[in-house]
């Protein structure tokens, strides 16, 4: 505060505002300086040195067709069902992916497209879906294949819960497979073996349940209601029960365990 003379010759008293204006300019500058600048930006995206890699096509799509005449195509190569079953189950085996597409025309008969996801599922289809019905009904067949399956016992992809992995459980198929070559041309040199195509022809489904050290938990055996094989000698499913105990499965490791269900198919040639 200051004391300054009036008019009337008297001191007079006011306040001196320099200290406070001094105040105030320094708390502003203080202000300025801590405040943010804020800078407009925009996204802007750049080509790449790196160069671009092409992913891998997809894998070859399995489709099955199923005609208003019953036959059958597998991605629209027309083939019999012995060799269809075949085809599915060595495609599965080297795909990761195990799905199948039933593609069929809307006259067909449902029992005989239940049939034939059966069919897909007995090769080593883990899913099998159906296609939406067109009224022409699938894509016309552009082949056809050249022959019918040659004589023999053919793997398909097995389906598996737990550690055996897929390698593992088609090298303990392979093992046993001239054991039940053997019994397989046993039964079919049977006199009494009635003629036909579908003779001693269809697929058979190997249960096994494989413990930590590759031992077998339960008796290896042939799964109920999974084949569509039909043994009229009454030899062959035998003989087949007294070689499954044989089958060696390797060791899983400590507490581990497995459930495998190995898909056979049988082809008289």
């Amino acid at each position: 505060m200051g004391a300054k003379v009036s008019k009337s010759g008297g001191p007079q008293s006011e306040i001196n505002m320099t200290p406070l204006i001094d105040i105030v300019l320094v708390v502003l500058i203080i202000m300025m300086v801590n405040i943010p600048i804020s800078i407009e930006q925009m996204g802007l995206k750049l080509p790449s040195l790196e160069p671009v890699v092409t992913p891998p096509p997809p894998s070859e799509q399995l489709a099955v067709a199923v005609y208003e005449d019953g036959s059958l195509a597998l991605n629209r190569r027309l083939m019999k069902e012995d060799k269809l079953a075949f085809e599915l189950g060595r495609r599965l085996l080297a795909v990761e992916h195990k799905n199948v597409f039933v593609d069929a025309h809307p006259k067909v008969k449902y029992s005989i497209v239940v049939h034939v996801v059966d069919l897909a599922r007995a090769a080593g289809a883990t899913q099998v879906g159906l296609a939406k019905l067109k009224p022409e009904g699938p894509q016309a067949a552009n082949q056809v294949d050249p022959g019918t399956m040659p004589r023999g016992i053919f793997p398909a992809s097995p389906r598996i819960v737990g550690a055996l992995t897929d390698v593992d459980a088609h090298g303990s198929v392979s093992r046993v497979l001239p054991a039940l070559r053997a019994c397989y041309d046993a039964a079919l040199a049977t006199p009494a073996l009635p003629t036909g195509d579908n003779v001693l022809a269809g697929t058979l489904t190997i249960e096994a349940v494989v413990g930590p050290r590759g031992e077998a938990m339960e008796p290896t055996k042939i799964q109920q209601g999974g084949g569509t094989l039909e043994d009229p000698t009454g030899t062959l499913v035998p003989c087949i029960e007294l070689v499954l105990p044989t089958m060696k499965f390797p060791a899983l490791g400590p507490d581990k365990t497995a459930r495998a269900l190995l898909p056979l198919l049988f082809s008289p040639g």
